[in-house]
């Protein structure tokens, strides 16, 4: 990662207002605007999937509130803005999750084994991020309902294969 990426840093900088003007707000307006509105549905697509895992039902205004506050406290550090990941939350909820605690105590411990191991972090392989990629997406499939298609009605049928073939 660090050949391609650059060597991690812990160096933490708090924000510094010198230099912002009106104009500088002003044309940063539609961009922020626009890096809101993706990584809110960004966000609420990885509830519904989760709900869908666990057969529960979300709260989109917490949801949406508590990504709004977890950014502007990541930017105040120098952080950039963050979504709610599918990957993530499909691999918590498969290895057992059962409430959001479980998504704070994944992160805490993310946080701290790149802490702890920062200089080793720069050696892994982007290879092998990408295979656990694959093995994260093959995962979260849900191939049982492929085996059903063929009992769906003949357009269904199609549009399924035609989304396949575009």
């Amino acid at each position: 990662m660090g050949s391609r990426f650059g060597s991690l840093d812990l160096k933490i900088t708090f924000v510094n207002f010198n230099g912002i003007s009106f104009e500088l707000i002003k044309s940063l307006i539609p961009a922020s605007i626009t890096i809101a509105v993706l990584a809110g549905i960004e966000s609420l697509l990885s509830v519904v999937v989760a709900d869908g895992m666990t057969n529960d039902r979300h709260n989109s205004n917490t949801e949406l509130v508590g990504q709004g506050f977890a950014n502007i406290a990541s930017a105040a550090i120098g952080g950039i803005p963050v979504t709610g990941a599918i990957a993530r939350t499909t691999t918590n909820i498969k290895n057992g999750a059962k409430s959001p605690v479980s998504a704070i105590i994944s992160s805490i411990a993310l946080f701290s084994m790149v802490m702890v191991l920062l200089n080793f972090v720069n050696l892994i392989p982007m290879a092998s991020l990408g295979a656990i990629l694959l093995v994260i997406s093959y995962n979260m499939g849900e191939w049982e309902y492929f085996k059903q298609i063929k009992k769906a009605p003949k357009s269904d049928y199609f549009v399924f294969i035609a989304t396949f073939l575009l």
